[in-house]
């Protein structure tokens, strides 16, 4: 989808609206099979009604009346004993960010930079490795092999709207990615507001994280580093052991103007041998594991439906 067709203020928010992409943003949401969120309705019962459902929605989003409910906090068994949070928007509110970012995403992918691998079309786990190959085929001997720590937790708000409002020009369109950051979230015992972070589990946050994270990416390759970034895993690969250190200094005060810092970074050579994205790199080799069937996310807590007449009492009465 060319940006062109939004140039004028509103086109934006006008196709995002209409009932052919709303209606194409919920077969989206059906084929990912997610669960209920706070209200407790699935795609399945969304859908038997999907017409008065879809048309509802359009009303609200045109009448400036459309408000999302809270995220649905949700354990999942992240499978090496940990659990991860992930925070589920109800079908209705992952129609319309499904919706938005359908629309916004060639305004986000035109300033992104080649070496961000993760959440985007046509990108993936597999290129980013060929990358790191041709790298070293190039004498890129030397790597950072490094994750930012609790990156989704730690986003600043401001700092993540200022950077849509530089891209996304729609008024409209703003305030509703502004609702989406600044989330409400029903954990099953209290409601609470997203003071900091952006939720995993949003069909937006993905998106938005890369946007985060792409002054981060502009200024190492700006210094003349070679970065392969996938989310918050990310490799710089130099020519030798000096040059990977600065590079390391300078991941630290890029991250520390973002408010945030690494977890684990390590400077690695090539034939010692180091593991990124699951894939084993060892001089001019690359090691990919066996294929293990995907297994169903246990789910480890799933909170009870939001009481959504209380909550609805207590939210205009400002309890």
């Amino acid at each position: 989808m060319s940006a062109h067709r939004f140039n004028r203020t509103g086109n934006m928010f006008k196709e995002i609206t209409r009932q052919t992409t709303l209606q194409s943003a919920f077969e989206r949401v059906r084929g990912n099979r997610g669960c209920a969120g706070v209200d407790g309705v699935t795609v399945e019962k969304f859908d038997e009604r999907i017409k008065r459902n879809i048309d509802t929605l359009r009303s609200e989003l045109l009448m400036a009346s459309y408000q999302p409910l809270p995220l649905l906090r949700i354990l999942v068994d992240k499978g090496n004993g940990e659990a991860r949070a992930l925070s589920v928007p109800t079908v209705k509110d992952r129609v319309v960010q499904t919706a938005v970012l359908e629309i916004t995403r060639p305004f986000f992918e035109a300033e992104f930079e080649q070496c961000s691998y993760a959440y985007r079309k046509g990108r993936s786990v597999k290129q980013a490795v060929y990358k790191i190959s041709e790298y070293y085929a190039d004498g890129y001997t030397w790597a950072v092999d490094a994750d930012i720590d609790a990156f989704f937790d730690n986003v600043d708000h401001d700092v993540l709207i200022k950077k849509v409002k530089r891209i996304i020009k729609d008024k409209d369109i703003r305030r509703l990615i502004t609702m989406w950051v600044k989330a409400e979230v029903w954990d099953g015992k209290s409601v609470e507001t997203l003071k900091i972070g952006i939720p995993q589990g949003s069909a937006i946050s993905p998106i938005l994280a890369n946007l985060f994270l792409d002054k981060f990416d502009e200024e190492l390759l700006r210094n003349g580093h070679k970065l392969v970034r996938f989310s918050d895993d990310f490799v710089i690969l130099s020519r030798n052991r000096e040059e990977a250190v600065n590079a390391l200094k300078l991941t630290d005060r890029i991250l520390d103007r973002l408010s945030l810092e690494l977890d684990e970074a390590e400077i690695v050579n090539f034939d010692d041998g180091f593991t990124f994205l699951g894939v084993t790199f060892i001089k001019s080799m690359t090691m990919v594991p066996f294929d293990k069937p995907k297994r169903e996310k246990k789910i480890l807590h799933y909170p009870r439906p939001l009481n959504l007449p209380i909550y609805f009492l207590k939210k205009n009465k400002g309890w």
